[in-house]
């Protein structure tokens, strides 16, 4: 009976803990793409050419002198869109993501993903009355207070947004 039950308590702990590892969205490696930054190892502050060669030029959609639209396809019914604008000083001063998933399960999990980043890189956020997570910091390029904004307003299907604004702008 010993044996049963130490095999039984084993099985349990085998699976707790491959359904933990099953709590990170397949999308949120690629969305994020680098630690580095305040995301995808952009930085408020920096210029329109240093945003170009962090970022995919096969998916540029949208260019100007003072703007930058990316839109990336994960899969069939899955992508997410990564705006930037900048300053008349070529300085970045907004960076918006909206992602875009046909299963709004998957949604929740990427958001708590990055919830869960941002927790560890710049304390436990702040729940607003809009129902926006946020997050505040400073540029390391300009020193501006930026602020890191984030919510899921999946209904009919997966859909959240971040927006990363220089406050100072």
């Amino acid at each position: 009976m010993k044996k049963l039950v130490s095999k039984i308590i084993l099985i349990l702990i085998i699976c707790s803990s491959y359904s933990c590892k099953n709590n990170k969205s397949p999308y949120f490696d690629s969305i994020l793409k680098s630690e580095n930054g305040q995301f995808r190892g952009v930085e408020i502050g920096c210029s329109i050419e240093a945003v170009k060669a962090i970022e995919d030029s096969n998916f540029l959609k949208d260019q100007m002198d003072d703007y930058l639209h990316y839109d990336y396809e994960i899969d069939m019914g899955n992508g997410y869109t990564v705006s930037y604008d900048f300053s008349q000083e070529n300085e970045l001063y907004e960076i918006e993501l909206a992602v875009y998933l046909d299963v709004i399960e998957d949604a929740s999990v990427l958001f708590n993903n990055l919830q869960e980043h941002y927790n560890k890189k710049y304390k436990i956020g702040k729940k607003e009355d809009d129902g926006y997570m946020t997050w505040h910091t400073h540029s390391s390029i300009t020193e501006n207070k930026i602020a890191i904004s984030m919510i899921n307003d999946s209904e009919e299907y997966g859909y959240l947004t971040v927006l990363i604004r220089d406050l100072d702008y």
